[in-house]
């Protein structure tokens, strides 16, 4: 296993740590095995992005009040992030939902500055596409401590020198559409400025910006708990986001002008795969889910 697929398993890992993800998961589970399929293959893997609405409305209790929709919203993000990281196992893609787990150069990057105070986006899932560098993608002794655990330095570094290589995307994850389209349309017009003069905004610390990366992107993924008929191609919140640079999507089937189905988000990182081939790399991986890839515990 290369540092790229021990930080993807250290982030599944992670996500079935959470009580969001404990008390869903024995339900979300018998689902995606039904889709996913008793051979699983990287087709009906990538179909489970056509679901993904469904299985979370599985465990959602509907409440509005505050407790709730963050409770939602972290049960959201986390299937996400495991839906994500499934489909690009064994690429040079990692999908990470807390900030906190990033390289620094590349939390660095995604930093607004307002005038004196620094602060992250409602980046909700940072999703990241190493270079196809030996470093990264083979064994590397370096990256790691005496004891087998990432070593955090070494990995900070080795970042910062290979970033102008990296590519980026920040998912913003909402179970409600309309109460929060502006905000992902907001988001994405800062990052897309990049600064803005005059107001003593900008993006980036320590000397590293998204402008410097490869590729950046920012997108929207909703379940929604509205009732679907809400939403067309000339509907207020679906005009918010259809500009996002990263693409507007959802948990279910994809809707002309509306919403893009979860698993065209991956169009995005292709540059990830081998040969830019999602089903080969996956397909492969998807051999290993009762030997290295266990830990999705699918």
């Amino acid at each position: 296993m290369n540092i790229i697929e021990d930080i993807r398993k250290n982030v599944v890992s992670d996500l079935f740590a959470t009580a969001a993800i404990q008390n869903c998961w024995p339900i979300w589970l018998n689902r995606a095995k039904a889709i996913i399929g008793p051979q699983p293959t990287a087709q009906s893997a990538l179909r489970i992005g056509d679901h993904l609405s469904e299985i979370f409305q599985l465990t959602n209790r509907g409440g509005r009040n505050q407790g709730a929709l963050t409770t939602g919203g972290t049960a959201w993000e986390s299937l996400i992030t495991w839906y994500i990281n499934l489909c690009t196992a064994q690429s040079r893609v990692v999908a990470i939902k807390k900030t906190s787990s990033l390289p620094s150069p590349v939390k660095d990057a995604i930093t607004v500055n307002y005038q004196n105070y620094a602060c992250s986006s409602e980046s909700d899932i940072t999703v990241i596409v190493f270079p196809d560098d030996p470093r990264f993608t083979d064994e590397n002794i370096d990256l790691y401590t005496n004891r087998g655990n990432i070593n955090k330095g070494a990995l900070d570094e080795l970042v910062g020198d290979t970033f102008a290589r990296f590519e980026v995307g920040i998912i913003q994850c909402k179970t409600n559409w309309n109460d929060n389209a502006q905000i992902p349309m907001l988001w994405d017009m800062i990052y897309t400025a990049g600064r803005f003069r005059g107001r003593q905004i900008s993006v980036g610390i320590n000397n590293y910006s998204i402008q410097h990366l490869g590729v950046f992107t920012y997108a929207f993924a909703t379940v929604p708990t509205n009732q679907l008929g809400l939403y067309k191609v000339d509907s207020l919140c679906v005009g918010r986001v259809k500009n996002l640079s990263g693409g507007n999507y959802w948990g279910y089937p994809t809707r002309n002008g509306v919403a893009r189905n979860i698993k065209e988000i991956f169009q995005n990182y292709a540059d990830g795969y081998n040969n830019g081939n999602i089903r080969l790399t996956l397909q492969t991986a998807l051999e290993q889910l009762n030997g290295d890839y266990s830990y999705f515990q699918l």
